[in-house]
C-alpha cells in the first residue's frame, strides 16, 4: 500500500480519474442503474459533487461535516462534467496546505484529524469511480490499478469486513476471485456484487 499519512496525492488522482469518468456519461445514461444499489449515474453524480464539495469544505476551513456539506446538486443533463470538475477542483486547492492534514474535524463517525477524514474521501471517490465505469460498460482495466490497491489497503483497515449493516452504509463483503483487478477487490469489500 501506498504511504498514506499524506493522502492527498491519492485523492487528487481519484479525482482526476472520476472526472475522466463523469465526462463520458451521456444524457441517456443518467438514469442508467450502478452497482451501489441506491444510486442510478443521476442520483450517483449529485452525491459525489455533494461529498466533493464536503470534503473541499473541510479542508477550506470547516470543521464540522454536516456544516460542510452543501445542499443537493441538481445540474442540468449535460453540465455533470463540468460541475464536477469544478469541485474537484476545489477540493484541491482546500487542501493545498498541509495544514489541514493536522486540523481536527468532526465526522459522522467521529473526530479525526484532517489526514484520516481525507481517506474517507479517497475511498469515496474510488468506490464510486468504479461504480460509475461499471454503469458505463467501462472494463476494469482503465481504471488506476494502483489507486484502487491503495484505496483497498484503507478500506480494509477502516471498514473491517465486521463491521457491516446500520450505520455502515455497506454491505457484506462479497465473494471476489482474489487475482481480480484491485477495483473489482474494492467493490467486493465493500458489499458491492461483481
Amino acid at each position: 500500500m501506498n504511504d498514506t499519512s499524506d493522502p492527498r496525492p491519492s485523492v487528487r488522482g481519484a479525482a482526476e480519474q472520476l472526472s475522466t469518468l463523469v465526462a463520458e456519461v451521456r444524457p441517456e445514461l443518467l438514469g442508467a442503474p450502478t452497482p451501489c444499489t441506491e444510486f442510478d449515474v443521476r442520483a450517483l453524480l449529485e452525491h459525489v459533487v455533494v461529498m466533493t464539495g464536503c470534503y473541499a469544505n473541510l479542508g477550506a476551513g470547516e470543521t464540522d461535516a454536516e456544516a460542510a456539506t452543501p445542499p443537493p446538486c441538481k445540474a442540468g443533463d449535460e453540465e455533470w462534467a463540468e460541475v464536477y470538475a469544478a469541485e474537484a477542483a476545489r477540493l484541491n486547492e482546500a487542501w493545498a496546505d498541509g495544514a489541514a492534514l493536522d486540523r481536527m474535524m468532526y465526522l459522522p463517525w467521529g473526530e479525526l484529524p484532517g489526514r484520516e477524514a481525507l481517506l474517507g474521501c479517497l475511498l469515496d471517490t474510488v468506490t464510486h469511480a468504479w461504480d460509475l465505469a461499471r454503469a458505463l460498460g467501462i472494463e476494469d482495466h482503465r481504471l488506476d490499478e494502483g489507486l484502487a490497491e491503495t484505496t483497498l489497503g484503507v478500506a480494509r483497515e477502516i471498514m473491517p469486513a465486521e463491521r457491516r449493516g446500520n450505520p455502515a452504509p455497506f454491505e457484506p463483503v462479497r465473494p471476489v476471485d482474489p487475482e481480480a483487478p484491485a477495483s473489482r477487490r474494492l467493490a467486493a469489500w465493500l458489499g458491492r456484487w461483481v
